[in-house]
């Protein structure tokens, strides 16, 4: 195993800025990191560890099993992009979340509005609104396989991202739409720092207890009044971070993977 790490991302397509970020904070405290694509991964030497930026829990757990310590672990990346596994799982917590349905029987005895979400979506893709069941019987055959129907919150087009790196919940931002149900920041959504609510911490620090995450973004909307969890980016962007507040994300994880790892020099 070579004394240097890997930051992974699926494609040649990843914020080359936000990659050379990593790197040269790294490199500061005497640390190599490299940029490698998933499909190079084979033909590269063992690394120390990795800093994994694509969704590919196989390939994760494939580095572990070799000892390589791995950011986000291969358990992060199965639950967390897997929506219905990430509600199941945050359930065993005890954290509260909305009503959802396996199938299109099941959510055609539900009440609607319903909203239809892919198991694997990120960045509010895949996410739409059903109206009545007719609509969902007529887009049946779409929604059959890759789509659980969830709850509609009473308060769409708002939710609010907390940004957690090991134990400690870093920010929360509250993003919200006024033209869509979705709040999300990348689909033009607006958003603003705001004060992590004590409740939130909590349900946070249950979900850390089960899912041994290093750096993620919990997400909840906002139902009859209050934050309900919605989901957990396993690989979170943070563009919002850079935008609205002064916080140097890549840094602190930089230097909690360092912490982890032993190598952060005195």
């Amino acid at each position: 195993m070579v004394d240097t790490g890997y930051i992974i991302y699926a494609d040649e397509s990843g914020d080359k800025k936000y990659i050379q970020r990593h790197i040269d904070i790294f490199k500061k405290e005497g640390v190599e990191l490299k940029f490698v694509t998933l499909d190079k991964l084979n033909s590269m030497p063992t690394p120390k560890f990795a800093v994994m930026r694509a969704i590919a829990p196989a390939i994760t757990r494939e580095l572990e099993e070799k000892g390589v310590r791995v950011f986000n672990n291969s358990l992060t990346s199965t639950i967390c992009n897997n929506k219905a596994k990430t509600y199941e799982y945050v359930g065993r917590a005890g954290v509260e979340y909305l009503p959802f349905y396996k199938s299109v029987d099941e959510a055609l005895k539900a009440e609607f509005p319903l909203v239809a979400k892919s198991l694997d979506g990120h960045g509010g893709k895949e996410v739409f609104m059903i109206k009545n069941s007719r609509e969902l019987e007529e887009k049946r055959f779409f929604f059959e396989k890759n789509y659980i129907f969830q709850k509609t919150a009473s308060e769409p087009g708002k939710d609010m991202r907390v940004y957690v790196l090991g134990e400690t919940p870093v920010a929360a931002m509250l993003r919200s739409s006024k033209t869509d149900f979705r709040s999300n920041f990348c689909l033009g959504g607006s958003a603003k720092r705001v004060e992590i609510p004590p409740d939130v911490i909590k349900k946070i620090k249950d979900i850390k207890k089960i899912l041994p995450f290093d750096y993620v973004g919990i997400d909840f909307i906002f139902h009859e009044g209050k934050p309900v969890f919605n989901e957990i980016e396993d690989v979170v962007g943070s563009r919002m971070l850079y935008t609205h507040t002064d916080i140097d994300i890549v840094k602190d994880y930089v230097y909690y993977i360092l912490k982890v790892l032993n190598m952060l020099k005195v």
